[in-house]
């Protein structure tokens, strides 16, 4: 059978958006949906088509669509311009340099030595230290620097103990395992993931309502605490790791030891890191100065003369453009699915039937069907800009406490754990060393248990906090 060409592909993938939104648009409007929300769907529908087909490159797609929302007349031009430019997009642009200038200090670098080190070349132990370090590191930067740091470290080690790609089960226990820790603990803080961001931004659009820095971290770090290991017991309960003891920690023990004491450059990323770090944590308390601005005056001082950690040609070639406008254009598209009544008609279609069911139960459910969604639209940031909507039209609509849904979604959105079509997981795919069967048969496990996890530690820690009220 002869192999369909690229280009006819995206050819078939154009028709499939102007059929989705033709076929869309001729079924009679729903009761309770408005013209403009049936609209709004429909553009949402071919946005998520084009984003996974990836017909026309994202960021062109996602600056188009910006301005057919004025288009279709489902906002304003100057209105769908101004939700696209949120604070989002320059905290996830600060993020990006924050990312650039620990890479370019070398205390990634540092870290990820030290970590396998310290399993002094015990398998399993090496893989709990691997998990550790990523989700460390994906705390306050975005989970693809995070992933990448020690995938190379986890990657060395399979080569130089002749670990078969596809077959070496240290190698997908310690490989799979890196992604885990990346998404998970990209939960701890907002700035820990990208997403994060667009779910508050969309938050704080559709109902006024936000966490700051230390409300978020109050629900996520726990989470990550406690899934760190139960995680690890997952990978190297799935594929138990085929030998006892590691060859190659040696190298990179005398690697860390060439590495002597703390460079500057190093110092330097410490020190502006850990006064951001205050800044994040005492907003509301001391001043009220926002994440996205706070973290991009840090980010310009890494250019300052003196401290040197970032050159704009450093910088210039791998900055992510095509997530920023994403990012962005996702603000604009979650403001045209709430204003126009898309997303209350959505939650009261889909969730409208568990409006009587118990709050544990509800958020249950939540947590399930945003783990099952990304089977369908496997892009995070448009299942997160259909999500945010939603449930704050539903919360709206049936009275039930906004945060106690909000949480167990976010919480359980960002990881994609059952097929590796994330940016996280395309890190390490490439290489092969396990399969699209290897990676989902350890994410279910891995879901199961952050559903679990998500939903107790948001009732456990919120309940009593009044945050339900």
């Amino acid at each position: 059978m002869p192999k369909i060409s690229a280009e006819l592909k995206r050819g078939l993938a154009l028709i499939a958006v102007i059929a989705a939104y033709i076929v869309i648009m001729a079924i009679p409007t729903p009761a309770g949906l408005t013209p403009e929300g049936q609209r709004a769907i429909a553009m949402m529908v071919c946005v998520v088509i084009c984003w996974v087909t990836e017909v026309v490159p994202i960021l062109i797609t996602s600056v188009l669509f910006i301005f057919v929302t004025y288009l279709l007349g489902l906002n304003t031009e100057s209105g769908a311009v101004k939700d696209f430019a949120s604070p989002t997009v320059f905290f996830v642009f600060a993020s990006m340099l924050l990312a650039y200038a620990l890479e370019n200090s070398g205390l990634n670098k540092r870290l990820a030595l030290k970590m396998t080190v310290l399993s002094k070349g015990k398998p399993k132990p090496l893989i709990l230290y691997m998990m550790i370090g990523t989700a460390i590191l994906s705390t306050v930067i975005s989970n693809v620097p995070a992933c990448a740091a020690f995938f190379f470290i986890v990657k060395a080690l399979c080569e130089q103990n002749n670990c078969e790609k596809g077959t070496s089960n240290f190698a997908k226990a310690g490989i799979i395992g890196v992604i885990f820790g990346a998404m998970v603990g990209g939960n701890a803080t907002p700035a820990g993931s990208s997403l994060n961001v667009l779910g508050l931004n969309l938050l704080r659009q559709s109902t006024g309502m936000s966490l700051s820095f230390s409300e978020w971290t109050l629900f996520g770090l726990p989470v990550v605490i406690v899934m760190i290991p139960l995680l690890w017991l997952v990978v190297v309960r799935v594929f138990p790791p085929e030998f006892e003891q590691l060859a190659g920690v040696e190298d990179s023990k005398k690697e860390l030891e060439q590495m002597g004491k703390f460079t500057k450059q190093e110092i330097k990323f410490m020190v502006i890191s850990t006064l951001m770090l205050i800044f994040w944590f005492s907003e509301k308390y001391l001043h009220n100065i926002s994440v996205s601005a706070s973290t991009m005056a840090f980010a310009t001082l890494y250019f300052c003369p003196g401290i040197n950690l970032l050159t704009y040609d450093y910088m210039k070639d791998k900055l992510d453009w095509t997530l920023i406008i994403m990012i962005g254009a996702s603000g604009t598209f979650g403001a045209a699915m709430f204003n126009t009544g898309a997303s209350s008609w959505l939650a009261n279609t889909f969730l409208g039937p568990f409006a009587n069911a118990s709050p544990l139960l509800l958020a249950f459910i939540i947590a399930t069907f945003c783990t099952v969604i990304k089977i369908l639209i496997p892009s995070n940031p448009a299942c997160v800009t259909i999500m945010v909507p939603t449930l704050a039209a539903f919360s709206l609509d049936t009275g039930i406490p906004l945060m106690m849904l909000y949480l167990p979604m976010a919480f359980t959105i960002s990881a994609s754990w059952l097929l590796p079509f994330d940016p996280v997981p395309l890190i390490c795919w490439p290489d092969r060393f396990f399969s699209i069967k290897d990676f989902f048969k350890a994410g279910v496990w891995g879901h199961i248990v952050l559903i679990f996890v998500a939903v107790a530690v948001v009732m456990i820690i919120g309940t009593p906090l009044g945050y339900f009220r």
